[in-house]
């Protein structure tokens, strides 16, 4: 073979091999690039948080009433623990607990600023706990209250840990209220905890708010987020990444 066709060849093939990988280390680069920009993976958790919030976009309730539509990134920081698993959190943990339910309009319309106001206060640790079959329910018949379903044995402690915050649980019926002699854990509540030590409450969205299914305005998300912020002082993490930035 005539040599200068040789050289040619050999030319060819290291320009090829250059130009490739030249673009495999720039894939390379972008690939870390994600990897260091994205703020977390999805999990097991955050997949079905998402879940749970969107399958009721574009649906109504049993009073046909529209439910608010909601839009959960896959990999939010929620992790979903039964009313069980929260109580270890309660007694020796550090971060947010969200005690709501999907179909809870007051936690549709709070629950996209909750998940902001995680994100920018840097809060690694976001419990979901849903509220709605643990808890007793009550209703007055004959003028008289009675309990139509008892709560589950972990709700009761879960009281317990937050009696001092929770209000009384009061029925009212033809203008009377009837006393259930309990506390209730209403929906949504947020708990800010520091190994263990409640340092951060807040039940509702703003006082503002007539109507959970027309969802918050700009000013009432701006206000709710500023009481998310108060609330999660004491844990915020405060830790500057070199690559990120603060």
């Amino acid at each position: 073979m005539d040599k200068k066709r040789i050289i040619g060849i050999i030319l060819g093939v290291a320009l090829i091999l250059a130009v490739g990988l030249k673009f495999y280390l720039a894939n390379k680069e972008e690939s870390k690039e994600e990897v260091k920009t994205n703020e977390r993976p999805s999990t097991v958790s955050s997949k079905e948080f998402k879940k749970q919030y969107e399958v009721l976009n574009g649906t109504k309730n049993s009073n046909d009433q529209d439910y608010l539509e909601v839009s959960i990134a896959e990999n939010n920081p929620v992790t979903i623990k039964s009313d069980i698993e929260i109580l270890d959190i309660l007694k020796n943990g550090t971060g947010v607990i969200y005690f709501g339910f999907n179909s809870c309009p007051w936690c549709r319309s709070m629950v996209e600023t909750l998940l902001e106001a995680v994100d920018e206060n840097n809060i690694t640790n976001l419990y979901y706990v849903d509220i709605k079959d643990i808890r007793s329910s009550y209703e007055v018949k004959n003028k008289k209250l009675t309990q139509t379903k008892e709560g589950t044995e972990s709700y009761y402690k879960i009281l317990e840990y937050l009696n001092e915050y929770l209000e009384d649980y009061k029925i009212t019926s033809d203008k009377k209220d009837y006393d259930t002699k309990e506390k209730r854990l209403y929906a949504p509540t947020v708990v800010a905890l520091k190994e263990g030590k409640i340092v951060g409450f807040h039940e509702g969205t703003v006082d503002s708010q007539e109507d959970p299914y027309l969802g918050l305005n700009e000013t009432e998300k701006e206000e709710l987020k500023a009481i998310f912020n108060e609330t999660f002082k004491e844990i915020k993490n405060n830790t500057c990444e070199k690559e990120r930035g603060c």
